[in-house]
């Protein structure tokens, strides 16, 4: 084989591969637009868009129709009476000269075709008014989620974005330095035109006159006029540091910075939200304050106009901003010590801290007082356990959101493994593995080690019944089991723990030094059952960091 044949052949096999490759691109395409077609939604879109363009159809057919037959009936009419198209007609086609048509007959035809054609529009505006009440179906964008993720993308993203809020965030911050008295001869200034805007009524006046400066200021920059005119003193800009070569380590801090500056910000705005949530919804004492201070006002409002109200309130607004304000921001202890809007707003609790609230509220209820005869013990351990608490025990109190004094006790640190047992599964489901914890005032048998409601507490004053229990008889031996009943007759069973006997006996000198029926043996009177609050904590809200022992259902 020759150089040239050989070169025929490698073009020839080039242009069989263009070809292959087009025709997979077309096979592609067409298979795309197959599946796309086949899609139900999509085939009841098109049927609605065909119905809708048929209609239309029919509807333009009908108008040109009618058209027709009018025009029609005019010419007749005009031919019956004058004969002046008729005359026209022919001399056109055998080139005859006419006699033109007397005046009155031009005048009386120009009319009615200016009628005619305001008729028509008349018309014309009516129905395209009709067709744009007709349905469209709505269209489906196949892209949602928008564009991918590109560190490129969200670069230029951000930028744009900063670029574009400078300008207000100049303001802001030009307002800020305006009340600050960064300028003291300007910010003076000001405040004596707000002082004679507020006392002569034209405040707003005033606000539209400057929108109005502000607007013909851009409008003559726009116009090619070099005009530096601002309200507020210029900030300088700090330009930042352009760096062409950004490695790997580069784009993944700044996705990293990114994400910090959004849960900040969505972490504050939600802070802000929430408290003026439980503002308005009585969940704070202040809510009763701004009740009346506005229920003040609304009957105030009766007795005066509104002028005097926006005189009073105006002077005290300019006050409070361009005096008051200043000593607080330049003193932080005034502030922290009169500013009553900010004692305020630091006290309005979020959601998260009124469920903190609501659960330290409902444990309260069931924490044990201290008995005659362990208050000296517990007095001179009080030092020891308070050094306990901040290594040990703070991860178990915050856990099952318990104040400080119900860390477990002695020889219950760490815990003590065991199961949950519930008779009426199988043995292998059901069994929960765990630990068991004694405080002071509860039980807790601890699930998972973040707060969770598979989580339980139990209160002792709730208990009234223990004894050592053997759940399978196929077990050897006496069982490795406690059992207990509630008040309502709800039981649990806490086996496999190891030195069962020393656990069980370490829970009975327990319920001994707080006094409770079921470890002295005293019989129990119905009249100082601890009934009436376990009445109360079932009416309550449920928790989310754990479950009492009484709302607990073996779900899982």
């Amino acid at each position: 084989m020759d150089a040239s044949s050989y070169e025929v052949y490698e073009e020839h096999l080039k242009h069989l591969e263009e070809q292959l490759v087009t025709v997979t691109i077309e096979n592609q395409s067409l298979v795309s637009e197959l599946n796309g077609y086949k899609d139900k939604e999509s085939l009841d879109r098109l049927r609605a868009e065909i119905e809708i363009e048929r209609n239309r159809y029919k509807k333009l057919e009908e108008k040109f129709k009618k058209h027709e037959k009018d025009d029609i009936k005019h010419i007749q009419s005009f031919d019956s009476a004058q004969g002046w198209v008729d005359v026209s007609i022919k001399s056109s086609s055998s080139d005859e000269k006419s006699s033109p048509p007397p005046k009155s007959t031009k005048k009386r035809v120009g009319r009615n075709k200016k009628f005619d054609l305001l008729w028509r529009r008349i018309v014309n505006s009516v129905y395209n008014f009709m067709d744009d009440f007709t349905e469209e179906p709505e269209e489906q964008n196949e892209n949602e989620d928008g564009e991918p993720l590109t560190v490129k993308q969200l670069k230029a993203n951000i930028n744009r974005f900063s670029s574009d809020l400078k300008p207000y965030i100049d303001t802001i911050k030009g307002i800020q330095q305006l009340l600050a008295w960064k300028t003291p001869s300007y910010t003076l200034l000001m405040f004596m035109i707000y002082l004679i805007a507020i006392w002569h009524g034209c405040f707003v006046s005033v606000i539209l006159f400057c929108l109005v400066v502000r607007m013909m200021v851009s409008y003559l920059n726009h116009l090619g006029f070099q005009i530096k005119f601002n309200f507020f003193q210029a900030l300088e800009e700090q330009k930042p540091k352009e760096d062409s070569s950004s490695g790997i380590t580069d784009k993944f801090s700044l996705v990293i910075q990114v994400a910090r500056k959004v849960q900040n910000g969505l972490g504050a705005a939600a802070d802000g939200l929430e408290k003026i949530q439980s503002l308005l919804s009585w969940k704070t004492p202040v809510t009763r304050k701004l009740f009346m201070m506005l229920f003040i006002c609304f009957i105030m409002s009766f007795t005066a106009s509104m002028e005097h109200y926006s005189y009073i309130m105006g002077i005290i607004l300019g006050i409070k901003m361009f005096i008051i304000n200043y000593f607080y921001n330049r003193y932080p202890r005034l502030k922290r010590r009169y500013d009553s809007t900010y004692k305020t707003w630091q006290q309005l609790p979020t959601t998260v801290e009124c469920e903190q609230k609501m659960v330290k509220s409902e444990i309260n209820k069931f924490i044990l007082s201290d008995t005659e005869t362990t208050s000296e013990e517990c007095a001179a351990e009080t030092s020891s356990k308070t050094k306990k608490i901040k290594d040990t025990d703070a991860e178990f109190c915050q856990l099952f959101s318990l104040p400080n004094s119900e860390c477990p006790v002695s020889g219950w640190q760490g815990g003590k493994r065991c199961s949950l047992v519930n008779k009426e599964k199988s043995v292998l489901s059901g069994l929960k593995n765990g630990k068991l914890y004694l405080t002071r005032s509860f039980l807790c048998f601890e699930r998972t080690k973040t707060p969770s409601k598979k989580n339980i507490v139990v209160p002792l004053a709730d208990i009234t019944e223990m004894s050592k229990a053997k759940p399978y008889a196929i077990l050897p031996g006496s069982g490795m089991s406690i059992e207990i009943k509630l008040v309502g007759g709800k039981v649990f069973t806490f086996g496999a723990i190891v030195y069962r006997d020393e656990a069980y006996d370490s829970l009975i000198q327990a319920g001994i030094d707080q006094a409770l029926p079921w470890a002295t043996g005293v019989p129990l009177n119905q009249d100082t059952l601890p009934t009436s609050s376990l009445r109360r904590r079932s009416s309550a809200k449920s928790i989310s960091n754990f479950t009492w022992a009484a709302d607990y259902t073996d779900a899982d």
